[in-house]
């Protein structure tokens, strides 16, 4: 696609993972805004995190993503919101991720 510049259609785009869902145009902005609602409901601090990430890994080894993926993990977190939120996650109380199985810790 790169190298013949020839557009694609909204299907040919999902079935080449090049886009995670489509909607009718009408639907456009009302799922834009739940998908960036979606995202603002995590950590900041985890959403930054994971876009310098992908930046950082793009053309480098698997091997080298995996240790860039985990020294960014690493160097970002906060002891205190990662706490909360498996306390969240264990307890189901995150509304909107809240599953009905048990998880045993």
């Amino acid at each position: 696609m790169l190298l013949t510049a020839e557009p694609i259609d909204a299907r040919r785009a999902f079935a080449c993972n090049l886009v995670s869902r489509v909607v009718p145009h009408e639907r456009l902005m009302e799922e834009a805004e739940t998908v960036a609602r979606q995202i603002l409901r995590n950590s900041q601090i985890a959403v930054r995190s994971a876009k310098e990430t992908i930046l950082d890994v793009v053309g480098r080894p698997l091997d080298d993503q995996l240790r860039i993926e985990a020294l960014n993990a690493y160097a970002c977190a906060d002891p205190e919101e990662t706490l909360g939120r498996l306390r969240q996650f264990y307890d189901k109380s995150d509304a909107g991720r809240a599953g009905t199985h048990t998880t045993p810790l």
